[in-house]
């Protein structure tokens, strides 16, 4: 199992969450409060209100990005995955299930 961390712009947060369960690509997405993000890319300085999303899911990393990346507005979004190491053996297994078992 997986925790992925992705940071999504506030405004399509929900929607990008929605897509990921419609697709089994995840069993839960938990939408932390928005939040600011302050970052420098391509040499300017940003400052984006984005949403931190928690999920859920056995479905591989690249499987995973594939789709994450199809979806995302950012060119080069924050993706970062966290193999779950142990838990609740019940709550483990419906994540498996209810991602298809893909990992």
């Amino acid at each position: 199992m997986y925790l992925f961390m992705v940071s999504h712009p506030t405004s399509g947060a929900t929607s990008f969450a929605e897509d990921l369960i419609d697709n089994s690509l995840a069993a839960c997405v938990h939408a932390l409060p928005a939040g600011t993000s302050i970052y420098c890319w391509d040499g300017e300085k940003k400052r984006e209100s984005e949403t931190l999303l928690l999920v859920k899911t056995a479905v591989d990393i690249d499987v995973f990005s594939q789709r994450a990346l199809e979806m995302h507005p950012y060119d080069c979004p924050e993706i970062i995955a966290l193999e779950v190491t142990g838990g609740l053996s019940g709550y483990l297994e419906w994540v498996h299930n209810m991602t298809r078992g893909t990992s």
